[in-house]
């Protein structure tokens, strides 16, 4: 309102000098008869204004100065060695005053550091902190901001020390428990170290030409450090790495001791054995090829490596490997022709998984011969016979769970069983034989028959009756080890047909090397129990395998 006022007093004084203006003369009563229309609107403009009212006086609010606060983060409560330790300012701080108030316990040599607001203080130790100490620090009321107010409250906190830089020494690369010859060690610390500390002290024997080089190319802030030798490892060698007591860490810390590393290195791969052997005559038409290598193999190129030859003319076939990754085993597509010479050779450009190839090539050359029939087990003939076994009220048909166990160890050393119970040379193996199992009256007694009893009285043919398996069956009764298996079956008879009948139907999984085969012929299996039972016309074979 004042503006409006001041701006219609100003209107009206115009009017009245150009009113007076009107008397000088007739060239001016021509302007002054313009003008009085807008003495007119002027003066109707005024009359229409509210009347000013009366101003009162106020006086102007007052504040108090903010005193500062000292501000301490919660998550400082372990620091490393060499770390500050801060504290925030809300105010900007007179430093001297700050630096009078301020101490530390125990004491410590500490260097005052400020942002350029001079709000953030960090006190860095010099040269560190002591290893694994409980410091406090308090900041009185005599610390000041710039304009001399006092802190609000004073500051009181406290931290622990961590502990001095420590290191590990580690392989690069491992095969299992052992290092390739290429592989290349690394020293990793837990807070930075010089490089020159570690070349001081970083060895390797036996003695090689490494370089060693840090991941923090500046040498600022390094803390791993790689020995890379300048030429292959010996194969087949212990070398120890070795990192000398001493040295400081790059804020001068004294480093804990390191633990040496020794690892071996891998050996070259070889050939430990083929099956058949060289200069072997085998009467298997379908016989398996199997060549055993002495530490795990990469697949593919050993694979690649292998060839084998009828007569000099390549034989397909498939291979596949053990789950060791050591033995690679091959079968023909086709049978060999009786008479016939077959070889078998792997190149030296086999390698193993850490990337070595072997030293030379490695192979073997058989005779194949017209398949006959073999005498198993004791007591004659050209059939594997019913023997042992004394029948009683717990064992009714335990003349035939030991004949069950002659027809598959026929199976599993390498022969074939076929529909008349013979144990053939001419067999259809896709896993490579094994060491016959022995009979397990344990196992029989307390698992294998008592659940095959179980299985025929309720016409039930399941591995998790009442919600067991066959590990909570064997180690129930004493038998809780890792290598265990179980292959059940249901034929029409308990006598010799019906368990000729049981293998010939599991050998027939040996296209597919499905459980009952695998079962058989697995490698870590030594011993089995047999159960056979018959409840309500009903037949139940149990075979319990265990390591």
């Amino acid at each position: 309102m004042s503006n409006t006022a001041v701006t219609a007093s100003g209107l009206k004084a115009r009017v009245y000098t150009y009113a007076n203006a009107w008397f000088l003369g007739p060239s001016v009563a021509k302007a002054a008869l313009v003008i009085v229309p807008v003495v007119v609107l002027v003066g109707g403009m005024l009359i229409g204004l509210p009347a000013t009212k009366p101003v009162a006086a106020q006086v102007p609010p007052t504040f108090a100065p903010l005193t500062p606060q000292g501000i301490v983060d919660s998550s400082q409560t372990t620091l490393p060695l060499d770390v500050p330790f801060g504290i925030q300012f809300t105010k900007p701080m007179n430093a001297g005053t700050v630096a009078a108030a301020l101490t530390i316990t125990p004491a410590a040599d500490v260097r005052f550091e400020w942002d350029a607001t001079n709000q953030i203080l960090s006190l860095a130790p010099v040269p560190y902190w002591a290893p694994h100490t409980n410091y406090t620090v308090d900041l009185g009321a005599g610390a000041t901001d710039q304009e001399g107010l006092g802190l609000t409250q004073p500051v009181h906190a406290s931290f622990q020390s961590g502990a001095q830089t420590s290191a590990v020494i580690s392989a690069t690369k491992l095969v299992g428990d052992r290092a390739a010859p290429s592989t290349a060690f690394q020293i990793t610390f837990t807070r930075p170290v010089k490089l020159s500390t570690v070349l001081m002290r970083l060895g390797i024997s036996p003695q090689t030409d490494v370089t060693v080089t840090g991941d923090d190319p500046t040498d600022l802030a390094s803390q791993v450090f790689t020995m890379t030798p300048k030429k292959a490892l010996l194969t087949g060698t212990q070398y120890q790495i070795i990192f000398a007591n001493g040295g400081t860490d790059s804020a001068g810390a004294a480093l804990q001791p390191v633990a040496p590393l020794s690892v071996t290195t891998l050996e070259a791969p070889a050939v430990v054995k083929f099956t058949p052997a060289d200069g072997s005559v085998v009467r298997d038409t379908n016989a398996l090829i199997s060549i055993q290598f002495s530490v795990p193999m990469d697949q593919k190129s050993a694979g690649a490596a292998l060839s084998v030859t009828s007569n000099g003319r390549s034989i397909a076939g498939t291979k596949a490997w053990s789950d060791d990754g050591l033995t690679l085993i091959f079968t023909p597509r086709y049978s060999y022709y009786v008479g016939s010479r077959i070889s078998a050779r792997v190149e030296k450009t086999a390698r193993s998984l850490g990337g070595l190839t072997m030293t030379a090539a490695d192979g073997v050359t058989f005779t194949v011969l017209a398949p006959t029939s073999r005498v198993y087990a004791r007591g004659g003939g050209t059939k594997i016979p019913v023997s042992g076994g004394v029948a009683s009220a717990t064992r009714p048909y335990h003349a035939y769970e030991l004949y069950y166990l002659a027809l598959m160890n026929c199976t599993r050393t390498g022969g074939w069983v076929v529909s008349n119970g013979t144990c053939s040379t001419q067999t259809h193996h896709t896993m490579p034989a094994q060491g016959a199992l022995a009979f397990s009256d344990a196992i029989a007694d307390k698992v294998a028959r008592p659940y095959a009893k179980a299985l025929a009285d309720l016409g039930a043919l399941t591995h998790t009756l009442y919600g067991t398996t066959t590990h909570s069956r064997m180690a129930a009764q004493g038998f809780p080890g890792g290598s265990w298996g179980e292959n059940i079956a249901s034929p029409g008879n308990p006598y010799q047909g019906g368990m000729i009948s049981v293998e010939v139907f599991f050998q027939n999984e040996y296209w597919c090397r499905c459980a009952h085969y695998k079962n058989i012929m697995l490698s870590f299996f030594h011993r089995a129990g047999v159960g056979v039972w018959v409840s309500g016309g009903r037949t139940r074979v149990v075979i319990d395998f265990y390591g």
